[in-house]
């Protein structure tokens, strides 16, 4: 199972990208000009009329691809290159021919020509991967799979049927999203734009990001406004270390323990060399041995970089609160919670306050609108709902897909789905149906593994502790909010919050510093709803604090919808 695993992680942190660095500059040229390298630099060109799984013993042997010298190609990895690609982040700098092929062709490129790399030497591998991993998980005479396995470590009673009430309760603020943001892309892309139904699926590499998860770059579209948050981060020309001491001023404001000499002496912080760039925390099980990975690009980093930042740091900061625990003891109540903690923090790290606290947002945008007229609010500006929809972009379309590739792994892992024949079938099904988006029709999909060109299938991760996180961290950061006004969580008519959750400033509050040192020094020592319940005031996991933050924006929508008559929801 090991050698499995180190297998298709290197499959998916190693494999490249490649052209040659003067390819002829068309849609056509731009696929039969395209290589993979493969781990051991084994090359292979990529072949649009024959798509099939390549066997993992040819690619320990070599290929009978063209070989190039590496002189001569430019090579990209998945992440950060294409994924950096997928976001429209520097995509002039990308030398995938910018400017001679339309944005549509090159984004079908990226998105495409990484599924077809990495997905089909996963595929058999992973097949094999479920068979060893179900093995693991009998005990006695009980027939389990793995499924059970992951669910069973967050101790929640019928969490499938937890996650999908979840997934429901916000599923129609997704749609309303997804509505007004398939009518933009219908403007922007006018190549596709004859193809994508106004009750259509949206093409998925339209949307932004490999996995169609972040769909930020539509904000300016759908609610201009002169300040764009991205772009007053870039020209902060914040370094990455910058970033990280902001993140960490931000829990030490609360009077919480700021990050050791060795965190900085060990940490991976800024360094664009190494392969594997996933934003990372770590215990070290060693006397103030914390480190963190996060590589924010050299040229300034983005709202997105920020967020990594304190969400990684969110973690270094509950092993230490919990330091004092047996070694077993030292993590989150259950891994949602190890999450959400972060994710919490990055909200009360982007009010409007704090972003005047870090000059990256002029004062007088904390005043209300004057001018009523643009049917807004008159309580906020146009910059909190420029803002609002800035970060729903970001954060509520990772939803579905959170959702849905546990619930993908677990119809795989106990044999509800055929894995041989439908594998890849299934997968679309889910997307299609719930995330509503479909693949390009570039190349047939039935050989291909798509589940397997993200990082958490080939990390062997599970996802629902992220799609729990998506609805706790708004919990939390209301309780926190509570807490740092009034002393307590307790539900109260006198303590309802007096301005909108999303403009609650924790930045300095020393009595929600106390609650959290209070929640997180346990670390997993006690139940996940012991935690919950000191932190909210509730013993249920609940989409209401979320649907609380997002209730001016959600207004808004179903007067952009009301005005433009769009429809919400999909067919295929």
């Amino acid at each position: 199972m090991a050698r499995l695993f180190s297998f298709i992680q290197r499959i998916y942190t190693e494999t490249e990208i490649c052209l040659p660095a003067h390819h002829s500059c068309s849609a056509l040229l731009l696929w039969s000009d395209t290589f993979v390298r493969y781990p051991e630099r084994t090359m292979a060109r990529l072949d649009l009329s024959s798509v099939a799984p390549l066997p993992a013993e040819l690619l320990r042997k070599g290929t009978t691809g063209t070989e190039l010298r590496s002189q001569e190609l430019v090579c990209f990895h998945g992440e950060p290159d294409l994924e950096r690609i997928m976001l429209g982040e520097g995509m002039a700098g990308t030398r995938v021919c910018h400017g001679a092929i339309s944005e549509e062709t090159i984004l079908e490129w990226a998105w495409e020509s990484w599924r077809m790399a990495v997905g089909p030497p996963m595929r058999q591998p992973y097949g094999r991967l479920i068979e060893l991993m179900n093995a693991g998980c009998l005990r006695g005479a009980n027939e389990r799979d793995v499924g059970e396995c992951w669910r069973e470590e967050l101790e929640m009673p019928d969490l499938a049927r937890l996650v999908d009430r979840l997934w429901q309760d916000v599923k129609p603020f997704y749609q309303k999203l997804h509505a007004v943001v398939r009518y933009f892309v219908r403007r922007r892309h006018p190549e596709s734009a004859s193809l994508i139904d106004t009750d259509g699926l949206i093409p998925a590499h339209l949307l932004g990001g490999m996995w169609s998860h972040s769909w930020t770059s539509y904000a300016r579209s759908i609610l201009p406004h002169p300040v764009d948050i991205d772009q007053r981060f870039h020209r902060a020309n914040w370094t990455a270390i910058d970033l990280v001491r902001r993140a960490e001023d931000l829990y030490a404001s609360l009077g919480l323990e700021r990050m050791s000499e060795t965190f900085w002496n060990r940490s991976v912080i800024g360094n664009e060399s190494i392969v594997k760039c996933h934003g990372t925390a770590a215990n070290m099980y060693a006397p103030s041995d914390y480190r963190m990975i996060v590589c924010p690009p050299k040229d300034g980093g983005t709202l997105q970089d920020y967020y990594v930042t304190v969400h990684e740091m969110g973690h270094i900061v509950y092993y230490m609160e919990a330091a004092k625990q047996p070694t077993i003891f030292q993590d989150g109540t259950n891994a949602a919670f190890q999450e959400a903690f972060g994710d919490a923090m990055f909200l009360a790290a982007v009010t409007p306050q704090h972003l005047v606290r870090l000059s990256l947002l002029d004062s007088k945008h904390m005043a209300p609108d004057s001018d009523a007229s643009n049917g807004l609010d008159g309580t906020l500006n146009s910059f909190d709902y420029a803002f609002l929809l800035r970060v729903a972009l970001t954060k509520v379309p990772t939803i579905p897909f959170e959702y849905l590739m546990d619930v993908y792994r677990w119809d795989l892992f106990d044999g509800s789905v055929n894995y041989g024949q439908d594998v890849n079938s299934y997968f679309w099904y889910l997307l299609e149906g719930e995330q509503g988006i479909r693949a390009p029709s570039v190349v047939p999909r039935d050989a291909l593994f798509d589940a397997g060109a993200g990082f958490h299938l080939s990390d062997n991760t599970p996802f629902v502790r992220y799609f729990l996180a998506s609805f706790l961290s708004y919990q939390i950061y209301e309780g926190l909010c509570k807490g740092s006004l009034y002393g307590t969580v307790r539900a109260n008519p006198v303590n309802e919050i007096p301005m909108p959750l999303h403009r609650c400033d924790l930045y300095g509050s020393k009595k929600a510093g106390k609650l959290l040192r209070k929640a997180l020094a346990p670390g997993a020592s006690v139940h996940w709803t012991t935690v919950l319940e000191q932190l909210t005031g509730e013993v249920n996991i609940s989409a209401a604090s979320m649907l609380k933050y997002y209730a001016p924006l959600i207004d808004f929508l179903d007067r952009f919808i009301d005005e433009h008559q769009l429809v919400v929801g999909w067919t295929d």
